[in-house]
């Protein structure tokens, strides 16, 4: 236990919907720890994704949507298979290793930020110090093309289609399957209605 008691205490300051009595366990069905990342991450992690169940499968499923939608393209890593296997399972100290290695990546993750900020603010400073060039309005001077935030802006973009996508994709399915099961109800009804039918004189 000594080796995780910074991941236990680090878990307890964050607000979670259930209360923890058996980490392997509460952790297995991905739910709480999509909740650890929407606390850092509010407005990239949507809850609704990911529901609390007993079934594997749908374990499974749940980490699966978690590495795709958020660790991949939010934090920048994803649980490697095997190991959402060991989740899934409840195996002892699986649950404990994947929180604290996204503990570090959160925590590198906001020391990179920080450091990005302060470049930012170093290069607006720096630009106000300039002199004045004639011939260029004074507005557009020491203005810097903001590539990075073009970059970004890129990334979410195409994030967001590929979610309309998928979505798009589940919306299909599902409008299938219920089609499949109009069908199968007009069937059922026919051959209910077929013995009346056939009774009458």
């Amino acid at each position: 236990m000594g080796d995780f008691q910074a991941v236990y205490c680090w878990i307890d300051e964050i607000p979670l919907s259930r209360p923890k009595k058996n980490i392997s366990r509460d952790f297995s069905d991905a739910v709480l720890f999509s909740e650890v990342l929407h606390h850092f991450y509010p407005s990239k992690v949507d809850l609704h994704n990911y529901i609390s169940t007993n079934s594997v499968s749908k374990k499974e499923y749940n980490w699966n949507t978690l590495n795709r939608k958020v660790l991949r393209k939010v934090v920048g890593y994803e649980i490697p298979p095997n190991e959402v296997k060991d989740l899934v399972a409840c195996k002892k100290g699986a649950i404990e290793k994947a929180l604290q290695f996204l503990k570090t990546k959160i925590e590198s993750k906001k020391k990179a930020e920080g450091k990005k900020t302060s470049r930012s603010k170093k290069v607006s400073a720096d630009s106000k110090r300039s002199r004045p060039v004639r011939g260029i309005p004074t507005s557009v001077q020491g203005q810097q093309p903001a590539f990075g935030d073009a970059r970004s802006l890129l990334d979410e973009k195409d994030s967001i289609i590929e979610d309309l996508r998928e979505t798009v994709a589940i919306l299909q399915t599902k409008i299938q399957k219920l089609e499949q099961l109009l069908r199968l109800k007009d069937k059922k009804i026919e051959q209910l209605q077929a013995p009346t039918g056939g009774s009458r004189r």
